[in-house]
Formats: C-alpha cells, structure tokens, sequence
C-alpha cells in the first residue's frame, strides 16, 4: 500500500498538529491539521482528486496563491495521500485514503480529509470526488465536477458541468452554459447566462431565470421551470409539469 503525506513542487507545508482522540486501529482514531500553499500566478487551472470528507472551495480576487487547509480523519497518520504539486500550468490536488498505484478505496470507519481550499477566482476547476458535500463559490472560470455522492452547491461560474450520483445539486449565478448528469436527488439551477441542460434519473427540477434554452430529460419527480429563453423537455417519466415565464418554443415530447 502506498502510503504518504508530500507537498511538493513549489508547495509549502505551513502548519500541523496531531490529536490522538482514542479507539481501535480500525477507525479514524486519529486528528491532524494540515495546510499547503502554491504561488498559483503562472497556473490556469486547479485539477482535484478529493476522497471521504467534505469541501470548500472559495475564490478570491485578491490572492495569486491556492491554500489547503485539511482536517484529517485516520487511524494512521501515513495511511492517506495529502499532496498540492504543480505540473506544468496546472495545480494538482490529491487528498484521498488508501492509494495503491493510482487505485483509491475509500473505507467507511470515519477516515474522511475536510477541505478548505481559497483559490485565485480566475482559475478553471476540475474535480474528482468520492463523497461529502461540496460548496464551490466565487469562481469566475469553467467548473467540472464528478461526484459521486453528497450535496452539491455552486454559486459562480463561467459555465458548469457536473457528473453526479446522488444528492442534491443547486447551481446559480453562472455567465454561460450548464450541463448537469444526475443519478438521483433534486436539481436546481438558477440566474444563469447561458443554455442549461439536465439529464435526471430521480429527484425534482427546478430551474429559474434562465436566459437560454432550458432542456430536460427526466426518469421520475416534479419540473418546474419559471423563467427561461426556450424549454425542450426530451422525456418526463413522471411527476408534475409546471412552466412560468418562457419567452420561446415550449416542447414536451
């Protein structure tokens, strides 16, 4: 098993401290506080490989610099991969347990890494996430996410594409398209710029104040669109059907 904790390429470690907290080997017994930095001036994007845990992520206006603040939950202080490195004009991001050449298997015994990440506002975002929930704001570049299950929230973007499992997913205040795949659980997107497309297998729909076109296909739960260039709905397996405010075509196949 490959186990590590590196900040390298350019990264710093700033701080850290470890809290024994009691119980077997099996469990996350164990609490240490990490944080890295990378000079982010020459980057365009951050790339995320996050496991267990929650996530935030923030930008900023003012800073030139990403910052990971991380509460580790383990029962072995090597046991997981912390990493923020740079390759080439990209910041890669790595915080999951159990690597193995590249395979990651997240356990269910309370090992999770929280994050806290600021992050220059410019910067394009793709993410890779296991599980927790996820609250991105301030960004002003394109955002991908691939989640597999915890709530999603978004508040800004360029344009937004989300690969999602299960959990909630509300999105607002994007400049231009939005792409959403969704397994299950309940979808909102709002004031956004662009077109918005939504394929879901379960759970409501909610879209609002739209200016582009609105396009959905639905296996099951309500649509309501109130507000919206145009609205296409491909397939409505079931559920109600409520529609305000649309300025163009209206199709319901």
């Amino acid at each position: 098993m490959y186990k590590t904790l590196s900040a390298i390429a350019m990264a710093t470690l700033l701080s850290g401290c470890v809290v024994h907290i009691g119980g077997s080997s099996s469990t996350a017994d164990t609490h240490i506080e990490r944080e890295l930095e990378l000079d982010a001036s020459q980057l365009s994007k951050l790339v995320a490989e996050t496991g267990a845990g929650s996530l935030k992520i923030v930008g900023s206006n003012t800073s030139s610099k990403i910052v990971v603040k991380a509460d580790i939950y383990t029962s072995d202080d090597l046991n997981y991969e912390l990493s923020l490195t740079q390759q080439g004009d990209t910041a890669k991001l790595i915080a999951v347990h159990d690597i193995q050449d590249g395979f990651h298997i997240h356990i269910n015994q309370g090992h999770s890494i929280d994050l806290v990440i600021s992050m220059p506002s410019e910067l394009a975002l793709t993410l890779d996430d296991s599980s927790g929930d996820i609250a991105i704001s301030g960004l002003k570049n394109t955002i991908k996410v691939d989640d597999s299950s915890g709530d999603l929230t978004i508040d800004g973007g360029k344009s937004v594409y989300v690969d999602d499992s299960s959990g909630s997913i509300y999105v607002t205040n994007i400049q231009g398209d939005v792409e959403i795949e969704d397994s299950s659980g309940d979808t909102t997107v709002e004031n956004t710029q662009g077109a918005v497309t939504i394929d879901d297998g379960s759970g409501d729909v909610v879209v609002k104040n739209v200016t582009g076109t609105v396009r959905l296909d639905d296996g099951s739960g309500d649509i309501k669109v109130n507000g919206a260039g145009g609205l296409i709905v491909e397939d409505d397996g079931s559920g109600d059907v409520n529609i305000d405010n649309v300025k163009g075509e209206v199709k319901i196949n």
